[in-house]
C-alpha cells in the first residue's frame, strides 16, 4: 500500500512524486496487480517527469502499439 501523501522523511528529501512498477501507464500498471506483484515508492518529481518522457519516447521509436506486449530487461 502506497499512502496518498509522502512520509515526512521522503517530503524533507523533495520525494514528493508516486513512481510505479510496471509502470501505471501500462494495463499492468497502478494498482492492477496485486500489491505483492508491484512496487510503488516516491521520488522527485523531475526524476519522475522525465521517467515517464523516456518510457513514452522509446515507445514511440520502437512503434509499441496498444496492448503490444514487451519485457523490461534490467
Amino acid at each position: 500500500m502506497c499512502l496518498k501523501k509522502p512520509p515526512a522523511d521522503m517530503q524533507r528529501a523533495g520525494r514528493t512524486s508516486r513512481d510505479e512498477y510496471p509502470f501505471a501507464s501500462t494495463y499492468e500498471g497502478g494498482t492492477h496487480l496485486p500489491a505483492k506483484q508491484r512496487t510503488i515508492t516516491w521520488v522527485q518529481k523531475a526524476e519522475n517527469d522525465s521517467q515517464d518522457a523516456t518510457i513514452t519516447n522509446w515507445r514511440r521509436a520502437g512503434h509499441v502499439m496498444d496492448h503490444d506486449p514487451f519485457y523490461v530487461i534490467i
